[in-house]
C-alpha cells in the first residue's frame, strides 16, 4: 500500500538518498560513456582498421539498421571475460538473445518494433537497472551502464534499531537486500545532510517476473520508530505481471535535515525459491519545493455523461462487495464506455449489460451520498471539514511530472461543480480515469490507511477496511445491482 513516506517528519512520493546531490556511487557516470577509440586514430595501433597493424583483419561496419547494445562499466566497454552473458531483446512477440562479446558489444541484427533490453548471466558483483533500457526502430543502439553495489557503513539488517542490527547508510547509491525466506525484512537507517527530493527505486527484472519487491517506511527517530507504511508498485512493471518494482519519492525540508529515517525491504518469490536479492537505488532527484505557493485549479475534462437513475429494485453495493476489502481485481476500465466497471470474467461472461464480455455495471462514485467506510465527510462537503473548515479538496504537495515540481491542486470545482453536475438524484456519478486519479490522491493525501498505526477516526482503516496500494481510491465507490 502506498503511503506517505515518514508521515510525521516529511511530506510524502512516486515513489531518498539523503545526502546532497553527489553522484550515485558507481552506477551514475560523469556525463556520457567515453567513445571507443576512433578507427582513424594513428595513436591506437591495436585498432583492427589501422593500416599500421596489418596482422589483424578488417572489422566490417555494423549496418545502421541493426539493433545493437554496448555495455559499459566505469566509463569503459565491459569485457565479460570467461563469463557468458547474454543480451536479451524482448517484446510480446519475440525474444532475441545474443552473447556479449569481449568488446562489450552485441548485435541482434535487424529486428522490427520496440524491445525491452536486459542482460542474463551478469555476475552478482555488478548491478544495473534491467527496466531502464528500450530499443525502438528510431533508437536501435542501446548503451547499458553497469555499476557496483555500495555496502552499508555498519549493521547486518536484521532489526529495526541499530542495537538490533539495522544497517546504517551514509551515502546515495545502489544497495542490495538479501532476502533469505518469505517475509524476511532487511532494515536500513539513513540521515539526510541536505534538503531535496529523493527517490528509492527497486531494480528487479520484470521480464523474468518471478520476484515482487516491497518497500516499508517508518516515521520516528533513532530511538523510536513507528507508523510503518507499505509500498508496492510505482516503478517499472509489465501489464498483469507479478513483479511490480517500487518507486518512492521523499521530500526533505530544510527543517528535517539531520533527522534519521528508516526503511525495510522485503520480497515475495512466485516460485517460493529463496534466497533472493533486491537491488535498490537511492537517488537525489533535485531541490525541494513544497508547492504550497503554487496553487492550481483543476477542472474536469471527462465529466460528460450524467449517471442514470437506479431502476426499481436496484440497490447500491459498495466496492468492497461486503468483505471490507477493496481489491482492483473486481474492477476494470472499459475503453468503449470510458468508465470503470464491476468486472468478473465468469459472472458476466455472457455480456448481460452489453458492455463487453466480463464487464458488469458501471462503477459510481459517491459525491453527495454518504459511504459506509468513510464518515469524516462526503466528497461534496469535503471543502469545509472540521472545526477550522479545512478544504480537503485542495491536495497539497502533488508532483507535476511534466514540470518536475510540486504544486497544490485545487479540486473544489472539479468535485462540487463538474462531477456533482453529472450525478443522479442519489448523489453518485460515473467513475472516469481522472476521477479515479483524484480519489487515489485524496486517499493518500489524507492517510485513509496507515497500516494500523494511528488510524484517523472515521477513516476506512478505523472502521476495519483494507485496501492494497492500487485500490485505495475505491473507498468512495460502488455500483447499482
Amino acid at each position: 500500500m502506498k503511503k506517505k513516506f515518514l508521515t510525521l517528519l516529511i511530506a510524502a512520493l512516486c515513489t531518498v538518498t539523503l545526502f546532497s546531490g553527489c553522484g550515485l556511487g558507481s552506477f551514475v557516470t560523469n556525463g556520457k560513456p567515453k567513445d571507443p577509440p576512433s578507427v582513424t586514430d594513428p595513436d591506437n595501433p591495436n585498432n583492427p582498421d589501422n593500416p599500421d597493424n596489418p596482422n589483424k583483419p578488417d572489422v566490417p561496419e555494423i549496418p545502421s539498421t541493426h539493433y545493437t547494445v554496448s555495455v559499459y562499466y566505469n566509463n569503459k566497454l565491459f569485457n565479460p571475460g570467461e563469463t557468458e552473458i547474454n543480451v536479451v531483446w524482448r517484446n510480446d512477440n519475440k525474444v532475441k538473445k545474443v552473447l556479449l562479446g569481449a568488446d562489450g558489444k552485441a548485435d541482434a541484427g535487424e529486428l522490427d518494433g520496440d524491445f525491452g533490453v536486459y542482460l542474463e548471466g551478469l555476475p552478482s558483483k555488478y548491478t544495473y537497472n534491467p527496466s531502464a533500457y528500450t530499443a525502438t526502430s528510431e533508437e536501435r543502439k542501446v548503451t547499458i551502464l553497469l555499476g557496483s553495489i555500495r555496502e552499508p557503513e555498519s549493521g547486518d539488517g536484521k532489526g529495526l534499531y541499530q542495537s538490533d542490527g539495522c544497517y546504517v547508510l551514509k551515502y546515495d547509491g545502489t544497495y542490495r537486500a538479501n532476502i533469505n525466506y518469505d517475509g524476511e525484512k532487511v532494515y536500513y537507517e539513513y540521515t539526510p545532510t541536505a534538503s531535496g527530493v529523493y527517490s528509492i527505486t527497486s531494480w528487479v527484472n520484470a521480464y523474468e517476473d518471478n520476484i515482487n519487491p516491497t518497500l516499508i517506511t517508518y516515521s520516528g527517530s533513532v530511538a523510536y520508530k513507528f507508523n510503518p507504511q507499505t509500498l508496492e508498485g510505482g516503478g517499472f512493471s509489465l501489464p498483469g505481471g507479478f513483479t511490480k518494482n517500487f518507486r518512492y519519492e521523499c521530500k526533505v525540508d530544510k527543517t528535517e535535515v539531520g533527522s534519521t529515517f528508516t526503511i525495510a525491504v522485503t520480497a515475495a518469490n512466485k516460485l517460493n525459491e529463496y534466497p533472493v536479492y533486491i537491488d535498490f537505488a537511492i537517488v537525489y532527484e533535485g531541490e525541494y519545493d513544497n508547492g504550497n505557493s503554487d496553487v492550481r485549479i483543476v477542472r474536469a475534462k471527462e465529466a460528460k455523461i450524467k449517471a442514470a437513475e437506479p431502476l426499481p429494485g436496484e440497490t447500491f453495493k459498495f466496492a468492497d462487495l461486503g468483505t471490507k476489502i477493496f481489491d482492483m481485481k473486481n474492477f476494470e476500465y472499459n475503453e468503449d464506455t470510458g468508465f470503470y466497471h464491476r468486472y468478473d470474467a465468469n459472472l458476466y461472461a455472457d455480456d448481460p449489460y452489453g458492455y463487453g464480455e466480463g464487464f458488469g455495471p458501471i462503477l459510481c462514485c459517491a459525491i453527495k451520498k454518504a459511504v459506509e467506510c468513510y464518515t469524516v465527510t462526503t466528497l461534496y462537503n469535503a471543502n469545509a471539514v472540521g472545526e477550522y473548515k479545512a478544504n480537503y479538496l485542495k491536495l497539497s504537495r502533488c508532483w507535476i511530472e511534466a514540470e518536475q515540481k510540486y504544486a497544490t491542486l485545487d479540486y473544489t470545482d472539479f468535485i462540487r461543480v463538474d462531477y456533482n453536475g453529472k450525478s443522479n438524484s442519489k448523489g453518485v456519478c460515473y467513475v472516469t480515469r481522472e476521477l479515479k486519479e483524484f480519489l487515489q490522491k485524496y486517499a493518500e493525501n489524507y492517510s485513509l490507511y496507515t497500516d494500523g498505526v494511528g488510524a484517523v477516526e472515521g477513516s476506512p482503516e478505523d472502521k476495519g477496511y483494507f485496501a492494497k496500494q492500487d485500490a485505495l481510491w475505491l473507498f468512495a465507490c460502488g455500483y447499482y445491482s
